[in-house]
């Protein structure tokens, strides 16, 4: 069988081809390889990655400690869904968290994929702990590509251009400075918001 579409030549034209535009690229250069805080472009170009995989990658790219967990865990286990079944590495890393993080109670942690994911659980929480419906973000803030991130989302190009409607009880409030009256303001009428 043969193809009627010429084949793409480069990864961006692959990508072209093959991404939604919807996930948006940022830059047109495609990267082989990283180290530390450097990345190397396919056509050999060196570049600093002052983003961290949207600050994900603290540590820098390829970093010896991190590439040898990531083998001896391989050579281990994989994945399981703990929500099926229970292992050493997601409870001890929990017992680890709660330890710095404790507040002077019972602390627990769960761990997911996604910063959405995230926020989503953050707000479910929420709301069965107060019996509120109602929630705030800040005006500018992004909040991940779900139902409840994009209407947390306090702006509109391009995260929530053309998919409303969006998650009731959801209110922005502007971030930043503002004088004391105007704070209190808000702070009234957002109270009022979320009591109902």
């Amino acid at each position: 069988m043969t193809s009627t579409t010429s084949e793409p030549s480069s990864l961006l034209d692959r990508r072209t081809a093959a991404v939604p535009r919807g996930v948006a690229t940022a830059h047109p250069i495609s990267i082989a390889r990283g180290k530390g805080e450097l990345l190397w472009a396919d056509d050999g170009r060196q570049y600093i990655d002052f983003v961290g995989g949207i600050g994900v990658m603290n540590v820098g790219h390829c970093h010896p400690k991190v590439v040898a967990a990531v083998q001896a865990q391989a050579g281990r286990l994989t994945h399981t869904a703990f929500q099926v079944a229970a292992y050493e590495t997601y409870v001890s890393l929990a017992e680890r968290l709660n330890e710095v993080a404790a507040l002077g109670e019972a602390t627990k942690t769960v761990f997911v994929t996604t910063g959405a994911e995230a926020v989503e659980n953050a707000v479910k929480i929420a709301r069965a702990h107060t019996n509120r419906s109602g929630v705030i973000a800040f005006t500018g803030g992004f909040h991940g590509r779900t139902l409840m991130g994009m209407s947390l989302t306090g702006m509109s190009q391009p995260y929530k251009q053309n998919f409303g409607p969006f998650a009731p009880d959801t209110y922005h409030v502007p971030y930043g400075r503002i004088s004391r009256r105007e704070h209190r303001r808000r702070d009234r009428g957002a109270e009022r918001s979320v009591r109902h």
